[in-house]
């Protein structure tokens, strides 16, 4: 039984539904019973109708009036949108954040960095790809990763746009959702191209910070059309 305030009820009504879409526990088209998850959490219904109002102003939940609140994924032109979106500003944001960016958030990034190295060799050692909560554990390393960044740059408008959680949770939902295949190949990619960005910014080159970001995200609308297309 959860005993907190109402707004301490509704923030981890909002975590624990937003983890189970993530993470495939509430397949896309799936109806979100609002009761079962109060009896879940042992919670009244408000707060679960908070939390799930506001996962659908982040994307992750259509709610339709009369039916209820059903989960979705962005569409492949949305994710193409998105993409383009953050290709706009993005590169912006590190080429600023390599001005200011501190020692350990550098360190975070090398982290991350070594974390998708390891996960590349492990594939490779064993030819297949990830699957499950691997797969959704490599998503959220990548947005990990993203939001370091940004924070970086230190500025609040771009943690208001580019950093909301609305961007890259629908762009990693979109992703599981179209059934991209996180393989030895493009887990190497995405670890070499993250080092490189990196390496720039440590070395406060921002103009190299840029590019390396605008081909990052280049290469994930690549990966995104392609799954969908093959998906079709």
């Amino acid at each position: 039984m959860i005993h907190h305030d109402g707004s301490s009820v509704a923030n981890r009504a909002y975590e624990y539904i937003r983890s189970r879409v993530l993470r495939g526990h509430y397949p896309t088209g799936q109806r979100l019973v609002t009761r079962q998850i109060a009896q879940e959490l042992g919670a009244s219904l408000n707060p679960i109708r908070e939390a799930i109002g506001r996962l659908a102003a982040e994307g992750l939940i259509d709610h339709v009036p009369g039916a209820g609140a059903f989960v979705r994924a962005p569409s492949p032109d949305e994710l193409l949108e998105l993409y383009e979106f953050r290709q706009a500003l993005e590169p912006f944001a590190a080429r600023r954040a390599a001005q200011l960016i501190t020692e350990p958030e550098l360190a975070v990034l090398y982290g991350i960095c070594e974390e998708q190295h390891q996960t590349a060799l492990a594939l490779r050692a064993s030819g297949d790809y990830l699957q499950g909560d691997d797969l959704q554990d490599w998503f959220a390393t990548e947005e990990r990763f993203h939001e370091t960044l940004i924070r970086a740059a230190r500025n609040r408008h771009f943690d208001r746009t580019i950093g909301h959680s609305r961007v890259l949770t629908q762009l990693f939902q979109g992703h599981r959702s179209l059934g991209v295949r996180v393989d030895e190949p493009l887990a190497a990619r995405t670890w070499q191209s993250h080092r490189q960005l990196v390496q720039a910014l440590e070395a406060r080159d921002g103009e190299s910070a840029a590019t390396c970001m605008h081909d990052a995200l280049a290469q994930g609308a690549r990966t995104a059309l392609d799954a969908a297309a093959r998906k079709q």
